[in-house]
């Protein structure tokens, strides 16, 4: 039990501001092996800095120990040069230890994180059983999760770990990490981010969810009742963001988590989804300290939604939006632009949504697949070209949405429309969302879109 661990959040200098929140998934590892009796474990957060200059550079790197038994590392698709560049580092001074990645890039390219990055262990799905069974030095072929090259460098495949009841989970340990340093906000004061259920049980084309999976598995209301009442002792906080990818699934689980927060007097916000709420549910979540909400509209434009499989539809967006401008509940909704069957027209109805609802603050993506999703897995069924090879040569750095144009990068083609309408529409469109919409901020950060920067980053088939 006296292993030495290190736990790792790699640099994302490509997002808009530095991190908000402690790593939550790593503070839940933590606290896992915790549980389980290790108790030397450290923690570096490289998100803190919004430095591409700094991270350009090898100095970063100094701030990895290196004399740690194990490291786990979390990947996201877009850092995935950094963990090439952490695990090199660590490999070179020692070459000893086991280095585990875990996070979606581990879950969906689990053979690349372990070929291409170096590590020693890639872990598919929920982390904290895996990664635990990996430090008790558990044989690696009876770890559900645990991929790894075999003794003539094939590719072992440990499948997905899940875990079924996350109330057997103990509440993250967010002392690893030095919680004063992040800045989340509610009302000018600290928040703290929570999660109370996992899983979507949703199929978006865009989206990448191998990790959590698509069987929505719930905590029990005590039982995050108990976290935040853990919270509120420990840290004095009384607000809370709710980190769940649909909050709203359940509206008699909401409906619990209302009387309670009232009692309590919290303030918080969460994320939703437009075919999942009506204005009853608003005014009972506002009631009970609710002070913003956000949803992924992404279009308002049937055809489009369609296509992007999102299961809702521009009238139920147009709805949920105006139903929180009754309830006078802020909410902030993301669009996405350059989704298949996207053309003038459909960026026109999602101006024209924007335009009836005037939610308090809109944010806008260029489409960016990602691996795990089924656009990229087959983006000719949507009329999408991109090149697959080239993205992964340069190591996923163009997966992300900010860039310096604060809306991502253009790298992907649409087959019935040409390259030149593709920009010129995605300008008509954030011309026309800032007429139509002025935004003002209503929760901790706003994005700031700067056309003239927009990046086309790679040569794309013109259509005439």
């Amino acid at each position: 039990m006296n292993k030495k661990v290190v736990l790792i959040s790699l640099p994302a200098p490509f997002a808009s501001e530095p991190a908000m929140n402690p790593p939550l998934g790593l503070c839940y590892l933590s606290a896992y092996l915790k549980k389980k009796g290790f108790c030397d474990i450290r923690a570096v957060d490289f998100t803190l800095w919004k430095d591409y200059d700094y991270f350009d550079s090898t100095d970063y790197l100094e701030k990895v120990p290196l004399d740690a038994d194990l490291y786990g590392i979390y990947c996201m698709t877009v850092q995935f040069k950094w963990l090439i560049d952490v695990v090199n580092f660590i490999k070179k001074s020692n070459s000893k230890a086991v280095v585990v990645v875990g996070g979606p890039h581990a879950s969906t390219c689990p053979e690349e994180c372990l070929r291409v990055a170096g590590a020693d262990i890639a872990v598919k799905g929920e982390g904290e059983e895996a990664f635990s069974q990996i430090v008790l030095g558990t044989a690696l072929k009876d770890i559900i999760g645990a991929c790894f090259l075999g003794p003539k460098g094939e590719f072992k495949d440990g499948g997905r770990a899940t875990i079924n009841d996350l109330d057997s989970l103990p509440f993250p340990d967010r002392d690893v990490f030095d919680i004063q340093k992040y800045k989340r906000t509610i009302e000018g004061e600290k928040a703290i981010h929570i999660v109370t259920l996992r899983g979507c049980p949703y199929s978006c084309a865009f989206c990448d969810k191998v990790t959590v999976g698509t069987k929505t598995r719930y905590r029990s209301v005590e039982n995050v009742l108990s976290e935040i009442d853990f919270i509120i002792s420990e840290y004095e906080c009384r607000k809370f963001v709710i980190y769940d990818d649909i909050f709203t699934l359940d509206r008699k689980r909401v409906s619990a988590f209302c009387k309670e927060f009232k009692i309590r007097n919290l303030k918080w916000r969460c994320w939703s989804r437009t075919n999942t709420i009506d204005k009853e549910m608003l005014l009972m979540m506002k009631d009970a300290g609710l002070v913003s909400i956000t949803f992924g509209v992404e279009s308002g434009d049937d055809n489009v939604l369609s296509k992007m499989k999102k299961h809702a539809t521009a009238e139920q967006n147009r709805l949920a939006l105006l139903a929180c401008k009754e309830a006078r509940v802020p909410v902030r909704c993301s669009i996405m632009y350059g989704n298949p069957g996207e053309t003038l027209e459909s960026v026109k109805n999602t101006v024209k949504l924007i335009e009836e609802t005037q939610p308090g603050e809109w944010n806008l993506a260029v489409l960016a697949p990602i691996p795990g999703s089924d656009i990229w897995e087959h983006p000719e069924k949507y009329g999408l070209i991109f090149d697959k090879e080239w993205v992964k040569k340069n190591h996923y750095i163009m997966v992300n949405r900010f860039d310096s144009s604060g809306i991502g990068s253009i790298w992907i083609s649409l087959s019935h429309i040409s390259d030149k309408e593709f920009v010129d529409n995605l300008k008509f469109l954030i011309k026309e969302l800032e007429r139509v919409s002025p935004r003002k901020k209503i929760q901790d950060t706003i994005q700031h879109i700067e056309v003239d920067k927009l990046n086309v980053i790679t040569p794309r088939k013109s259509k005439s």
